[in-house]
């Protein structure tokens, strides 16, 4: 009979517990926790190496590329170490495959997504499965106030999070880099008066949104290119900044599709 773990005392869960609840403990030791077993299987497709992996009882789960046996675990420990606990039978942990400004790879008509100080970790990862349905080259994480890597924005990704270039870093850090590439950056805002839909959006371009709060920085003012908005008929005057990112990323497909 398979080890069945029942205690919230083993180390191993122990360290669970103390990932999910500290993102500066995941970032110290470079692993994120992903939850679910499609989620596992893409980031294992896409080459991310698997660390430790956890099931629920009589829960037979075996991936190429896995080489180690699930630890299971009781219902109630593993309830404890996972966020979501209905539909959810699979947990690993990950190291995170980090990418950085000097490894990215372009092309001559790259769409560069820009995420820039959004707080909600559910709307990160909206966005990023959005990205990849979109066929985004590249996103950039710009001073997030958020863990980019936390569960909750792998789990609403669907594991898209891991089919795309994706870089974290400081708002400064990625404005220079944008402005290296001579990229035409276009900010979604309030204020403007240019819809997507009037713009030629086929060649290479960065698009970056802002907080829902608080919109985005000034500093982004500096950098060349416009900013645009999405039409609005009725009271309201904005999106949901994941819906927002959905409609502009899909406009952007339809016309290169079209140019292609």
């Amino acid at each position: 009979m398979s080890l069945i773990v029942e205690s919230l005392q083993n180390a191993k869960v122990k360290q669970i517990l103390r990932w999910r609840e500290k993102s500066s403990a995941r970032r110290k030791d470079g692993v994120c926790l992903v939850e679910g077993a499609r989620e596992v299987q893409r980031a294992l497709k896409s080459g991310w190496i698997i660390k430790e992996c956890y099931t629920r009882p009589e829960v037979d789960f075996a991936e190429p590329g896995m080489r180690m046996r699930p630890l299971a675990c009781s219902n109630e420990v593993f309830e404890k170490m996972v966020l979501r606990q209905r539909g959810v039978d699979v947990l690993a942990v990950f190291e995170i495959q980090q990418w950085t400004l000097d490894q990215v790879e372009l092309d001559e008509n790259s769409m560069i997504l820009v995420l820039d100080g959004i707080e909600k970790p559910g709307n990160v990862g909206a966005i990023l499965r959005t990205a990849n349905a979109a066929g985004v080259n590249l996103v950039l994480t710009s001073s997030l106030q958020c863990d980019v890597y936390a569960a909750e924005v792998i789990r609403n990704s669907l594991g898209g999070i891991f089919d795309v270039q994706l870089v974290d870093g400081d708002r400064t850090e990625i404005q220079q880099w944008l402005m290296n590439q001579k990229i035409p950056v276009l900010q979604m805002h309030l204020g403007a008066s240019k819809s997507p839909y009037e713009m030629d959006l086929t060649g290479p371009i960065a698009v970056v949104f802002g907080s829902e709060d608080r919109g985005l920085d000034g500093s982004w003012n500096m950098l060349p290119g416009e900013r645009i908005k999405l039409p609005m008929l009725g009271i309201v005057d904005s999106l949901n900044v994941s819906v927002s990112a959905g409609v502009l990323l899909f406009e952007a497909g339809r016309q290169r599709s079209i140019k292609n």
